[in-house]
């Protein structure tokens, strides 16, 4: 007596054609791969850095931990951001000896706090990255706009050096 198993794949197999049953398998594989993304642990956020020839923008895509809560997430997302681009022929929006020190999510404003190094230009190797037009605001500012666009509930990003407020 065979298994139940094979004698259900010996009905499906006479009653489905080839064609219909490749596209059986397809949609058994994509709802498969559904679930899997739904339950994974990562989520796709979009990062601007910048061509370091013509300093034309560019959108990288970067596959970021789920974060337990908004701020943390955030957080997660400026730290990314001073990793900078994946791309070899793209620029860094800050020098890379700064850091994160501290974030702060309230009230649809984000606080972030950043080392000393922010306010210096980007320089790789001995050639200075930045523009002067825009100069160091200029990756403040798309900062703020890529927090803007991938959490819709940024209202505001004050941002600070070493503790001291800067404006743009």
């Amino acid at each position: 007596m065979k298994p139940i198993s094979s004698i259900f794949s010996i009905v499906i197999r006479s009653l489905i054609d080839k064609r219909t049953r490749r596209l059986l398998y397809l949609v058994i594989l994509g709802a498969v791969a559904l679930k899997n993304g739904a339950d994974s642990d990562t989520i796709r956020r979009t990062f601007v850095f910048y061509n370091m020839k013509d300093y034309t923008p560019q959108a990288e895509e970067h596959m970021l931990l789920r974060s337990h809560s908004e701020e943390a997430a955030l957080a997660r997302y400026v730290e990314e951001t001073l990793f900078g681009p994946r791309n070899p022929e793209s620029a860094p929006l800050f020098p890379r000896e700064t850091k994160l020190l501290s974030l702060l999510y309230r009230n649809g404003v984000v606080y972030i706090d950043l080392s000393e190094a922010a306010a210096l230009p980007v320089v790789i190797g001995n050639v200075r990255v930045v523009p002067m037009e825009g100069g160091i605001a200029r990756g403040f500012s798309t900062l703020r706009e890529s927090l803007a666009r991938n959490f819709p509930l940024v209202e505001e990003v004050k941002f600070f050096i070493e503790g001291h407020s800067i404006d743009f």
